[in-house]
């Protein structure tokens, strides 16, 4: 009885084996940055302007920046006293 069940492993592990190789390979994912900028006399304002900004750049390449994109982090300067100039960054997969 345990040649049986021997076989049956060895054809099952087969049928796997098969079943993967027929599939084809893995496709590599595609993982591209965006950078937006805003400049607004608030920041909250800026950094939504710079976010939109590069939202928009990802949704024209076909990303789908609702589902397909996170923020990556954002650099602030003040260019002048009360101005916030800030850089976004979203990073797409897909």
């Amino acid at each position: 009885m345990p040649a049986l069940r021997r076989i049956v492993a060895t054809a099952l592990a087969g049928a796997v084996s098969a079943s993967v190789l027929l599939s084809g390979p893995a496709v590599a994912a595609e993982t591209k940055t965006f950078y937006g900028n805003g400049m607004n006399n608030n920041y909250f304002t800026a950094l939504f302007k710079a976010q939109d900004n590069a939202r928009s750049l990802a949704s024209a390449d076909g990303f789908e920046p609702s589902t397909q994109c996170s923020p990556g982090g954002s650099y602030t300067t003040q260019p002048w006293p009360g101005l916030y100039s800030v850089t976004a960054q979203i990073i797409c997969t897909r």
